[in-house]
């Protein structure tokens, strides 16, 4: 069994009905995603067996519970919240001793574990994003070269219906706000850690990788943070945007994401010409080209530390669906995804130009 974590503003309640799956003691999930984003977070593990779960029963999700009003009020006047045991608090200090104890390593060797941050695309019922969660753990974790050891899926309320893209359109916007709000309790207990209580670094790295309609929710992530006037500093280390369903110009001033590269020390853009489901978007629901079909519009308009790679040539999407869509080559390709992995460590892309 393997565990990793969860960040998710989809349906918690302590409602039961067919539609929902038992997540804590008291609390259930909805599992087909129809419902509207909320901004409320909440945060959690997920277990599984990698060489059997395929189901969804095959995955166990515990959410935390959230911290009772009386709590609160409690610790209202307390400088140190953190006594209040936050979910989020706990989640980052379980990655963040996890690093120190890498850290230390066996005779003072220093061992790279790295966090690997995922935000899953549209079409995707919580199923979906455990099945793509196991994945990314045989692809990014399970190897000796693979310098990812941690897993955070933020997943959010996208339907498993070709027809509802408008639907997850709206909520993939919502939810890249609530995601702001998690950035902010980031910075807090970075804050709260490195200044206040002068903890060493762990010098784990933190990467974020975004899927599809995922990038629209990184989008309005950042335009969140600015929104409520947060310092932005660089959080992530590498940032990978895969089949971006994103207009091909929102790398450049003034939209949101020209600001991506303040979060991390490189950005790189993968897109695939061939890539079918964007070339859907592009024609029935959007009225510019994918930036994950073509890059970006203008690349001379482009921040410094923004490759694009163009993985087109590639010819080992193997299997019938991938081989005509070419639209999930991040899991399916060995090729991209040890070109990502070596990205991860900081070298260059074969794919870049």
């Amino acid at each position: 069994m393997v565990t990793h974590y969860i960040v998710t503003n989809r349906e918690v309640t302590s409602r039961r009905s067919s539609s929902y799956i038992s997540v804590n003691e008291k609390e259930y999930m909805r599992k087909d995603g129809d419902e509207e984003a909320r901004h409320n977070l909440r945060y959690g593990t997920v277990s599984f067996d990698p060489a059997k779960a395929k189901k969804l029963k095959d995955f166990n999700i515990q959410i935390l519970p959230e911290v009772p009003e009386d709590t609160l009020e409690k610790y209202a006047d307390d400088k140190d919240v953190n006594k209040a045991k936050f979910p989020s608090t706990q989640v980052f200090d379980e990655l963040y001793q996890s690093g120190i104890k890498a850290a230390k390593g066996k005779g003072g060797e220093f061992i790279q574990e790295d966090i690997l941050v995922f935000v899953h695309g549209f079409k995707s019922d919580l199923e979906t994003a455990m099945q793509t969660l196991s994945e990314l753990h045989k692809r990014y974790v399970e190897p000796e070269t693979s310098t990812i050891k941690h897993l955070v899926l933020f997943t959010w309320p996208a339907k498993k219906k070709m027809l509802k893209y408008r639907s997850d359109a709206y909520d993939a916007i919502q939810s890249g706000f609530a995601l702001a709000r998690s950035m902010a309790s980031l910075r807090e207990f970075f804050k709260k850690k490195f200044v206040e209580e002068k903890k060493p670094m762990c010098n784990q790295k933190i990467h974020l990788l975004c899927h599809s309609m995922g990038n629209r929710v990184l989008e309005n992530m950042i335009k969140g943070i600015c929104d409520i006037g947060m310092e932005i500093n660089s959080t992530f280390s590498e940032i990978i945007l895969v089949g971006a369903d994103i207009d091909y110009y929102a790398l450049e001033r003034p939209n949101p994401l020209y600001r991506l590269i303040d979060f991390g020390e490189r950005v790189h853009v993968y897109y695939h010409n061939k890539d079918q489901a964007l070339g859907v978007s592009e024609l029935t629901k959007n009225a510019f080209n994918r930036l994950g079909r073509w890059g970006a519009k203008n690349s001379v308009n482009l921040p410094d530390d923004i490759y694009q790679c163009d993985v087109s040539a590639i010819e080992d999407d193997k299997g019938l669906l991938h081989e005509v869509v070419h639209h999930w080559y991040y899991t399916n390709s060995t090729t991209v995804v040890e070109d990502i992995t070596a990205v991860f460590k900081g070298e260059g892309s074969i794919f870049s130009r």
